[in-house]
């Protein structure tokens, strides 16, 4: 039976888009959308939540508890969250492996500002693994934002060390991949090497998806700064559709310094309009969180510090 639901109005205003776009994908990603309610509101909140907390907070957008049960399964197969029974209730905490996930991916999307590069890349050359570890090791780095420059040798000009790191133990392959670090002859950023990265990255079509995010939330934060009483329920929601639908790009994003990017890059913008939208919904929808979501002893605890610090300038 699926939880009694808590009174609570529905989005409205600005916020119909956001929902109209998101019913209209096919197959519906409930799962997804889980995931950024759990990163974004849950986890700085001690990272465990009642189900019906879940459930009660996406049946305004016409999602069912039965996709939500789904959902939350298949992270739990994935090892990403595990689960309590307490009584008759489902409750729901991210695993070991969750919070090291959760926390790789909020340290980018919530980040501002650029790093120096020094004009550096970081090579790892694969060609003493088997097929399978290479296979594997090329589809985990992907998500740091390495580039493949052929079958055995992958690149990155700004890597994060400690997480690459990590990423090589937890596949068993730290000790077989040799690390180089190299300097371009002559210069940091030549034409024929502008061109390598724009193809090794496929910098076309992130761009495409960082001027697809700007259009769909450039006027919302237009109408937010006209609207003199955001409501907690339209805030909440504002801020998880903001955050689902950047992360969607960012996530893909290999991070590259400025010097090997075009010079009209969208990223910059979004970050910019992404920041700014949070913080004009983040105080509202705290409200939302407080009244609507629950762990085993009642009302989620405060958010951790490094929640205050998001899109904060550096």
């Amino acid at each position: 039976m699926p939880p009694a639901e808590v009174t609570q109005s529905r989005p409205t205003g600005l916020v119909q888009p956001l929902v109209d776009q998101f019913r209209k994908r096919t197959p519906l990603r409930t799962g997804s959308l889980i995931v950024t309610i759990f990163g974004d509101a849950i986890a700085p909140r001690g990272g465990t939540v009642w189900l019906g907390s879940l459930i009660n907070a996406v049946a305004p957008l016409d999602i069912g508890h039965r996709l939500v049960r789904t959902a939350v399964f298949r992270l739990v197969k994935e090892g990403v969250l595990n689960n309590e029974q307490v009584g008759r209730k489902s409750y729901y905490a991210l695993t070991e492996t969750g919070r090291r996930q959760f926390a790789e991916a909020t340290n980018r999307i919530y980040a501002t500002g650029q790093p120096d590069w020094d004009g550096k890349w970081r090579m790892l050359i694969l060609k003493q693994l088997a097929s399978e570890q290479r296979q594997a090791v090329r589809k985990d780095l992907q998500w740091l934002g390495f580039g493949s420059l052929g079958t055995d040798l992958l690149a990155h000009p700004r890597p994060n060390l400690s997480l690459l790191d990590a990423h090589l133990k937890n596949l068993s392959v730290d000790d077989q991949v040799i690390h180089m670090d190299t300097e371009l002859a002559g210069g940091i950023a030549g034409k024929a090497l502008l061109e390598l990265v724009k193809n090794t990255w496929n910098l076309a079509e992130l761009e495409t998806g960082y001027n697809e995010f700007v259009s769909l939330f450039h006027p919302i934060l237009a109408g937010v700064k006209q609207c003199d009483n955001l409501s907690p329920t339209d805030a909440f929601y504002l801020r998880t559709f903001l955050i689902h639908e950047y992360r969607k790009v960012l996530l893909r994003d290999p991070a590259l310094p400025e010097e090997l990017l075009p010079a009209t890059w969208k990223g910059y913008a979004a970050q910019q309009l992404a920041g700014e939208l949070y913080g004009l919904t983040v105080q509202a929808s705290e409200g939302f969180v407080d009244a609507n979501f629950e762990n085993q002893i009642g009302q989620l605890p405060a958010p951790n510090q490094a929640f205050h610090k998001r899109f904060a300038k550096p």
